[in-house]
């Protein structure tokens, strides 16, 4: 009976204890359940406010190229969902996102969306853009998507030394300081002015894939973004009716005596694409490069509160017995503490390399967008050239062809001026022989008032005269002086008769 009695318990405490292990993995099998339901929940109404059309908004306008820029893979958007993410932070909590498509170009239009580059994301900037920013844009009428970023890391600089230097600089102080210029397919960049240093430092970088990193946004989830250019500018923009008053010189004057670090920009590691993955995967184990202070850059007020490193050994107790010696070895085991004390400092030293090795990139490929504006200024150059020498030729052969025409028209007006004078001549001569020849069948006619003499002297002296002067004869003169001679005897034959 005792043993039925503890049998019988013993199987009760073990289908209670079944009982609730089998009720605990009900119970965690459904609150496992509950919350994979609320992450879907969650993913979907994630999906839903990403891809629903916004409240109150029309049917979406599709987006179509303005035929601008060439479909290629080095023009197809590459900002995929997950970086959108991670700048959505910068935007309105309320803001629509249009999904990443691998396929779309900077320069897709349309009544419902716009084109933001991610650039002015990546080094700081938030939307609505500040004061001198937006001016900017509304000055030259150009899209978010024109801007090349060397524009937005001058026009990020010039808002923290606004912000931070108190010099109210305006439209008419960056208009004397930069000149606005387009680069390949309608693209903008500041150009400094001829002979001048660049107002605004180290804003010049070999940034790759900035043509593919951009996104489009609802025009009616952001303020002012049914406002926003809908195609990009293509005109000539002028700012020649900006007039630099006396107040904006000093101003321009005040900000060219700032320090070169103030007008420098900032260089700002945002994500691993801007160095190498082992720097990347540096910068993640510990702080973020920009928020770590060089070793090699610090103040008086930074040394106040400095205390040393080393621990200070507690003071000997009389209370307390020395520990006895290890007998394992002499050797000093290192501590746990003291091995993991130099990561800090190799993690400072390696930042502050690839700090150092990035300015030396910059330095190397500072002036690449120089370099290839003055590439396209030459080449411009080179065509407007190649068009100058095209007109100077053609001027030359119609030169040619009407000093040509000149020289035959003069060679025909020679021809005609030399018949006149032979028929002049000759003419002239005819008569004088009609003349002579009727005085000397005139018996009556006294020979002795011919002055063959003086005749023949003055011919001589006529001959004397071509020889000298070397200008030839007209044709048939010879023939005339023979013939007069052969009058003169025929005359004197006559008479004799």
């Amino acid at each position: 009976m005792n043993n039925f009695s503890s049998w019988k318990r013993h199987h009760e405490v073990v289908i209670s204890s079944l009982c609730t292990r089998q009720f605990r993995y009900h119970f965690l099998l459904s609150l496992l359940c509950s919350v994979l339901s609320c992450f879907s929940s969650v993913f979907c109404l994630d999906m839903l406010l990403r891809n629903s059309p916004h409240k109150g908004s029309k049917k979406d306008s599709p987006l179509k190229s303005q035929g601008i820029i060439k479909d290629s893979p080095m023009e197809r958007c590459c900002f995929t969902d997950i970086q959108i993410d991670k700048i959505r932070h910068c935007f309105p909590a309320n803001v629509v996102f249009k999904p990443f498509d691998p396929t779309a170009l900077s320069d897709f239009v349309s009544d419902t969306w716009v084109a933001f580059p991610a650039t002015p994301f990546l080094i700081g900037y938030s939307y609505p853009f500040p004061t001198f920013t937006q001016s900017f844009f509304s000055l030259a009428g150009i899209s978010y998507i024109q801007a090349m970023p060397m524009i937005w890391r001058v026009l990020y600089t010039f808002e923290r030394i606004i912000e931070q230097e108190g010099i109210d600089l305006g439209m008419s102080e960056l208009a004397e300081l930069y000149d606005l210029t387009t680069f390949g397919s309608h693209r903008y960049l500041l150009k400094r002015k001829a002979g001048e240093d660049h107002p605004i430092f180290k804003v010049t970088k070999n940034d790759t894939n900035w043509k593919r990193r951009f996104f489009f946004v609802k025009r009616d989830s952001i303020p002012d973004g049914k406002d926003l250019p809908k195609e990009w500018a293509t005109h000539a923009i002028s700012v020649a009716h900006l007039k630099l008053t006396p107040a904006a010189k000093e101003r321009v004057l005040a900000f060219k005596k700032l320090n070169p670090e103030v007008r420098s920009f900032q260089i700002i590691i945002q994500d691993s694409q801007e160095i190498s993955s082992a720097s990347a995967t540096m910068s993640s184990a510990g702080k973020s490069a920009r928020s770590v202070k060089s070793a090699s850059k610090f103040g008086i007020s930074d040394l106040a509160n400095v205390t040393s490193s080393k621990k200070k050994a507690p003071a000997a107790s009389p209370s307390v017995s020395a520990p006895k010696a290890s007998i394992r070895g002499k050797g000093k085991k290192r501590k746990a503490s003291d091995e993991l004390q130099g990561f800090p400092l190799l993690r400072q030293q390696f930042l502050d390399y690839v700090n150092e090795k990035l300015a030396e990139i910059e330095t190397y490929l500072g002036n690449v967008e120089d370099q290839e504006s003055q590439i396209a200024d030459l080449q411009q150059m080179g065509v407007l050239k190649d068009l100058k020498i095209g007109d100077l030729e053609k001027e030359l052969r119609v030169m040619k062809a009407e000093a040509a025409q000149r020289l035959i028209d003069m060679d025909n007006e020679k021809q005609e001026i030399t018949q006149d004078a032979k028929v002049s001549a000759a003419i002239a001569m005819y008569k004088i022989q009609l003349q002579m020849a009727e005085e000397a069948q005139d018996p009556t006619f006294d020979k002795g008032s011919w002055d063959v003499e003086g005749w023949k002297a003055r011919l001589a002296d006529l001959e004397d005269e071509d020889e000298a002067e070397e200008i030839p004869m007209l044709e048939g003169g010879d023939a005339g002086k023979d013939q007069g001679e052969a009058s003169g005897a025929g005359g004197d034959g006559a008479a004799k008769v």
